[in-house]
């Protein structure tokens, strides 16, 4: 069960939306809560033009923002206060990702509960993400919930945790905290495996057409099935397994999600970013940024 839960808070209606269900796990898990925000001068700091554009402290402007970030912090504090519900702010100083994960670490922190985006396309690269630029740092579990989308509050989720896996120790590194987060929301346990068809190329030089091999289909997915089945009798009573097959993992784990009306997700990611994640490509963040259930997220150290 976890002991001390984080909450990243900007004073924005949109990063309040992880505030609910970060109560509500501190609640059924008698955690501690916190909620972080961070004062970064560089975010409003002014560039004096030029050959070389020079930033401009104004220690007035700084003291101005720093009050006004902490009278947002007080006032979140004091309505979780209105619902009986006791929670520690902390204003931190510095960038927002480099602060939080600091903080984090130092903190013991053992969950950390805030919003996606789940931006796309140009708006994504132009933007950017705290969410994703924090898991790519983050050393414990990350529970995103979707900013996007309907505008009622969010709860905790229920029915079915969707735990993905491919077979690698890797995937299988998000299986204790998925069993954590499972037993602290009251959620059962859905093992799911994508398998990708193997496929021969049709046409002399491979491109133009493939032809998909059905007996590899059928024993691969055999496969998933034992694999899954050794897994889930580790895992909660009632833990389910399912396997398919589909040339993309990411679309499968979507249209899964939203077949089964899973409550929440649970996947390990590698944490890529930069350009490296731009030429690799990641299947968490495709699923993060079209899916709208709540994942779970763990980099593996």
């Amino acid at each position: 069960m976890y002991k001390t839960i984080l909450v990243p808070f900007d004073g924005s209606a949109l990063s309040g939306r992880a505030v609910p269900v970060a109560v509500a796990l501190a609640r059924r898990c008698g955690a501690r809560l916190i909620l972080a925000l961070v004062h970064d001068p560089s975010a409003y700091i002014p560039f004096v033009p030029g050959e070389v554009a020079i930033p401009v402290y104004d220690a007035e402007l700084v003291s101005e923002h720093r009050k006004q970030d902490q009278a947002a912090l007080d006032a979140a504090l004091a309505e979780l206060a209105t619902q009986g519900i006791s929670a520690t702010g902390v204003l931190l100083e510095g960038t927002i990702v480099e602060a939080l994960v600091e903080y984090a670490q130092s903190a013991g922190v053992d969950l950390t509960v805030m919003t996606s985006h789940g931006r796309r396309g140009f708006a994504r690269l132009r933007l950017g993400s705290v969410a994703t630029a924090y898991l790519t740092r983050a050393t414990t579990p990350v529970y995103l919930v979707r900013g996007s989308g309907s505008d009622a509050t969010p709860e905790l989720p229920v029915g079915t945790l969707l735990c993905t896996l491919d077979g690698s120790p890797f995937a299988e590194a998000i299986l204790p905290h998925a069993r954590a987060f499972a037993e602290a929301a009251g959620l059962t346990m859905a093992l799911f495996s994508v398998a990708v068809p193997h496929a021969t190329p049709m046409a002399p030089f491979g491109a133009e057409a493939l032809l998909a091999d059905d007996s590899a289909m059928v024993l691969e997915e055999a496969g998933r099935r034992e694999y899954l089945t050794r897994i889930a009798s580790e895992c909660p009573p009632g833990t389910t397994v399912h396997p398919v097959t589909d040339m993309s993992a990411a679309r499968a784990i979507i249209d899964e999600a939203t077949r089964t009306a899973a409550g929440a997700l649970a996947m390990a990611t590698h944490g890529r970013g930069g350009l490296k994640r731009m030429v690799l490509g990641s299947v968490i963040d495709e699923v993060i940024r079209h899916t709208h259930t709540p994942v779970l997220v763990y980099r593996p150290s």
